[in-house]
């Protein structure tokens, strides 16, 4: 055949095949040349831009892959593209454009149709409480349980006292105290063996001032031997106002004598007094040598018989340092012909009684049930149960308060006066000591260097 074609045969010559391109690029430019106009017919029509193609473009592989080839094309396998990204096929790029419309949540609903929901709200979490907060839950709770507690002890403390009402007071009404904030107990010692027999004389009277401007409590001692006018009565010893009268009239008579108010009183007798003292575990003090050998003949003469014990019992062995019990404490506050007499009386009387306020402030829950069973039902007052119930409330504070303590008349404002029956008394200068009394219990500040 290429004889005939070399001897001038009327034969067309073929055409060579195009030669492969040496590059990517040139494949497609390839495909895409436009045929000549004779071959052609009619115009080709412009291929439309961003359009995405059923095959994407064939790219060559990387020969530094161990099975690539220099000449080989490898096809890339289609590609699965987002809803919001479309893939622009025009020759040379080959790169993903971003449509700038946002996402959004797509729901299937419709033929062909495409609906937009806005994402719900994200789900609130449900507060929790603070561990301040619980803490706080916690402490309310204690003191909630702490506080009814405590009313129900107080309430059963008080049901217990004897509830004496008021009978018939003096119109006149001391100066000193009224409108301050304060507030005066009358603490009267009967020398009666018990509440329910035939009242004696007041054997110990200590007027117990809460003054809550110096935040003090105030211990004054009235000398039981000052010679006073009992109103109605005539001039006498101040302890004869209780036998003549009973607490009222004893009140009467301080008021109008040392022109102080006093808002009420609690009375106890020696049994009451010695409960009181054992409920709180006794009471510890020092003792002389004679005043050791006065507790035990007041033992024997007196206390021991009226508690049914044996008279020889809970003698003290000389001086020294003891914790006395219930008897042998009230056997040492009833000592008068030791030193000073009556002054010295009224000193240990305090001294008991300071004590106690001690003992009460770190034994006070021990203390209760043999308070309840055996010392309150032997105290008397004229309170009554709500105020005995807000003074309860109080204690807590009052035990914070600084304990003084004084006698009236005060050294030096006082004299001996024989009574015309014979007795020994002192003459009291009554305005001294009303203004000792309104610069210490009733003063509305603290004296300097106090």
């Amino acid at each position: 055949m290429d004889e005939q074609r070399g001897n001038g045969s009327d034969l067309p010559k073929p055409k060579k095949p195009p030669k492969p391109p040496e590059k990517p690029g040139e494949l497609h430019r390839a495909a895409q040349k436009k045929p000549a106009r004779a071959e052609q017919g009619r115009p080709a029509a412009r291929k439309p831009k961003n359009r995405n193609t059923s095959a994407p473009p064939v790219r060559k592989q990387d020969s530094r892959h161990p099975y690539a080839s220099d000449t080989a094309e490898i096809p890339i396998p289609p590609m699965e593209y987002e809803d919001d990204y479309s893939y622009d096929d025009t020759p040379g790029y080959g790169d993903y454009t971003a449509a700038p419309a946002p996402r959004k949540r797509r729901t299937a609903s419709g033929h062909g149709s495409r609906q937009y929901t806005a994402a719900p709200p994200p789900r609130r979490r449900k507060r929790r409480s603070s561990c301040l907060g619980r803490i706080l839950k916690g402490i309310l709770s204690l003191f909630v349980i702490v506080f009814v507690l405590y009313s129900v002890i107080a309430l059963l403390l008080i049901s217990r006292l004897e509830k004496v009402p008021s009978g018939s007071r003096s119109i006149f009404s001391g100066q000193i105290g009224t409108g301050s904030n304060t507030r005066s107990i009358l603490l009267i010692g009967t020398d009666s063996r018990d509440l329910t027999q035939e009242r004696g004389r007041s054997d110990s009277m200590i007027l117990l001032t809460i003054n809550d401007h110096t935040q003090e409590l105030y211990l004054s001692s009235l000398m039981r031997d000052s010679y006073v006018n009992i109103p109605g009565h005539g001039m006498n010893k101040l302890n004869a106002a209780y036998s003549l009268g009973g607490a009222d009239l004893l009140l009467d008579t301080v008021e109008q004598n040392f022109n102080v108010r006093i808002d009420d009183y609690l009375c106890v007798s020696f049994a009451g007094f010695a409960g009181v003292i054992d409920a709180f575990g006794g009471v510890e003090l020092t003792l002389s040598d004679s005043e050791a050998q006065a507790v035990n003949v007041i033992l024997q003469s007196e206390v021991n018989a009226l508690m049914g014990d044996d008279p020889m019992a809970d003698f003290l062995n000389g001086e020294g340092t003891y914790k006395l019990n219930g008897k042998q404490a009230l056997a040492y506050a009833r000592i008068r012909y030791v030193g000073n007499a009556d002054f010295e009386r009224t000193s240990r009387q305090r001294e008991v009684m300071e004590k106690l306020l001690e003992k009460a402030k770190t034994n006070a829950a021990a203390a209760i049930p043999e308070l309840v069973g055996s010392a309150m039902p032997h105290l008397s007052t004229n309170m009554s149960t709500a105020e005995l119930y807000v003074l309860s409330l109080r204690a807590p504070l009052l035990v914070g308060y600084d304990l003084q303590q004084q006698q009236i008349p005060a050294d030096g404002t006082w004299s001996g006066i024989t009574m015309p029956d014979g007795q020994q008394a002192l003459q009291v200068n009554f305005e001294a000591n009303q203004d000792i009394l309104k610069q210490s219990a009733y003063a509305y500040t603290k004296s300097v260097g106090e």
